[in-house]
């Protein structure tokens, strides 16, 4: 599974970049990419923000292995 930052990273974007192009606060952003703050329990909007930025599925963005 990808992580948030390698995938902001391949798109070659910076934080603020990519947390404006998605629509979200770069704080946020940076709080999930560096652990601070827990994906999972993400706002959905936040999420599907995300998800559709980056052309995938929510549920690519959840660390579905830390739920079960």
């Amino acid at each position: 599974m990808k992580t948030l930052q390698e995938r902001r990273l391949e798109l070659g974007l910076s934080q603020s970049q990519f947390a404006k192009a998605a629509g979200i606060n770069v704080r946020k952003l940076q709080d999930y990419e560096q652990g601070h703050s827990d994906i999972n329990k993400a706002a959905a909007e936040t999420i599907y923000k995300l998800a559709r930025f980056l052309g995938c599925r929510m549920e690519d963005l959840l660390d579905l292995e830390r739920i079960k």
